[in-house]
């Protein structure tokens, strides 16, 4: 069950920049980053939906291998990460997203940023996005060392794009991406997705080990919520990152 007045209190801090959220919806090459089969669903499952439908090309990053995921304990690991890799797969479909890469780190394992990054800068200057989109790893309490670690590491991809002495094997052919945050406490952007919002819960719902019917009330009342601040339907909530405010910047959380 969602606490009204916290989600209230959440909505009403929500100031929006419409030029930020204009980034998203023009963005023509996506790269998401999810820590978890399902993570990048729950944040832009509506989103992406909508970007592929316009023509972009957007490509999934699952960084851990999810094998801590299932409770049931009559389930090898190995037989955990091929579930989740099927569900994801399908998920992915639903939305319209045919490009997904498997790192298959350990899940709850997955390294800290200065390892991990090394990867994503690889991905990163071998896809050339516009906009790269992944989990806050800011969010207030948030322990989860796989969020907090993919965050921070495409944070610093992202970073460090362009810099070609670092991993200076992959060449640096494109400008820096603007970045986009979801499961954000500081949203500067809302999409709206009303037309999407099915196909959204239908990704979701191919996830049938991890969503539960209340858990998918409970996402879809706050997809709700975010669209009454949005004047529509449903949306969903990113914190837009320009790479300039990625480093030094006293005015980046502003």
């Amino acid at each position: 069950m969602i606490d009204p007045e916290k989600l209230n209190t959440y909505i009403k801090g929500i100031t929006v920049n419409p030029e930020l959220t204009k980034v998203l919806t023009s963005a023509s090459r996506i790269l998401t980053i999810s820590p978890h089969p399902d993570d990048i669903e729950v944040i832009a499952g509506g989103y992406l939906s909508m970007m592929v439908d316009k023509g972009s090309v957007v490509k999934n990053v699952v960084v851990s291998d999810d094998r801590m995921s299932i409770g049931s304990m009559e389930y090898t690991p190995d037989e955990v990460m091929s579930i989740r890799r099927r569900e994801e797969l399908e998920a992915m479909g639903i939305i319209g997203v045919r490009d997904v890469e498997f790192l298959n780190y350990i899940d709850s394992e997955v390294p800290e940023p200065s390892l991990l990054r090394r990867d994503l800068i690889k991905v990163t200057r071998s896809f050339k996005p516009n906009l790269v989109l992944t989990v806050d790893p800011h969010l207030p309490y948030e322990a989860h060392p796989d969020h907090v670690n993919t965050g921070l590491a495409v944070m610093q991809a992202v970073l460090f794009h362009g810099i070609p002495r670092i991993v200076s094997e992959y060449r640096v052919e494109s400008p820096p991406p603007m970045l986009a945050l979801g499961a954000t406490a500081k949203p500067n952007a809302l999409v709206c997705i009303d037309d999407y919002m099915d196909r959204k819960m239908r990704a979701l719902r191919a996830h049938r080990t991890q969503f539960s019917d209340e858990l998918l009330n409970i996402i879809e009342t706050l997809h709700s919520k975010l669209g009454e601040a949005a004047g529509c339907r449903y949306a969903e909530a990113f914190r837009v990152l320009r790479p300039s405010e990625l480093h030094m910047n006293p005015l980046a959380g502003l």
